[in-house]
């Protein structure tokens, strides 16, 4: 009898840590429609919606904030956030992080204005100013044509407000996902047009930090689950955000 007691004072006592175990903190940008945004004091968005979909189905809570994407990197490698939501997967990112299994992926896509004193190929753009993400695959482009130290790009603290410094020729192009730039483009009412645009889909998911395996593993399961259940493809096309099945040769 005084067995059966410990016993069942042990499993309660787990019951009751499991119950309270700690929030993860969660991390996302700032003015990246229609992905990850702010409407009505809300933080909204494709990826907002898959976020809450995984941790539903792990019955985990979570917090979440919004930072200019720099800091999200930051905080995230740093152990200050335990997951940025919506991150891109690239070589110089995974000397970092983990990144779970993609949920999407993004057609980066370099914009300028729709005017006949806009640039017409990318050397055009030489001595000028552009807006993108650090270690994007334009970086990479760039490189590759001798050109990475002869265009300056520039960081806005979000896709809003580059498209804003486009709009007023404060940068003469910005380098954002095909789906961003045209959302933004439409709800500012700018004429916009690709400069340039890779055939390269970007794999895009949940990042942990580098070694954090055990978390790693629970996002992965949530999202095979979501996937095979046609809740992802809810929430996709809730977003009108395209699906591309990626195969390895």
């Amino acid at each position: 009898m005084h067995l059966s007691s410990t016993l069942v004072a042990s499993a309660l006592l787990s019951f009751t840590f499991a119950a309270v175990s700690p929030a993860e903190e969660v991390g996302m940008a700032t003015g990246y429609p229609p992905f990850q945004f702010t409407q009505d004091s809300d933080s909204v968005g494709f990826d907002v919606d898959v976020t809450r979909a995984v941790y539903d189905y792990l019955g985990q809570d979570f917090n979440l904030y919004q930072y200019d994407w720099d800091n999200v990197v930051s905080l995230l490698r740093y152990g200050e956030l335990d997951v940025a939501i919506g991150m891109e997967q690239t070589a110089a990112r995974q000397s970092f992080f983990d990144f779970s299994q993609p949920y999407y992926h993004r057609l980066a896509t370099l914009f300028v204005l729709d005017q006949d004193s806009s640039p017409e190929s990318i050397r055009g753009l030489v001595g000028k100013r552009i807006s993108g993400d650090r270690h994007s695959v334009l970086e990479e482009h760039l490189e590759k044509l001798g050109l990475n130290n002869a265009i300056r790009i520039q960081q806005a603290d979000s896709k809003k407000e580059a498209m804003e410094q486009l709009g007023v020729g404060e940068v003469e192009a910005v380098i954002m996902p095909e789906r961003v730039g045209l959302y933004l483009a439409e709800t500012m009412d700018l004429n916009i047009r690709i400069l340039w645009q890779p055939e390269i889909r970007v794999p895009v998911s949940f990042a942990v930090k580098k070694g954090d395996s055990e978390r790693l593993t629970q996002l992965n399961k949530a999202l095979t689950h979501l996937e095979k259940s046609g809740k992802l493809d809810e929430i996709r096309q809730r977003w009108n955000v395209q699906h591309w099945i990626i195969t390895q040769d």
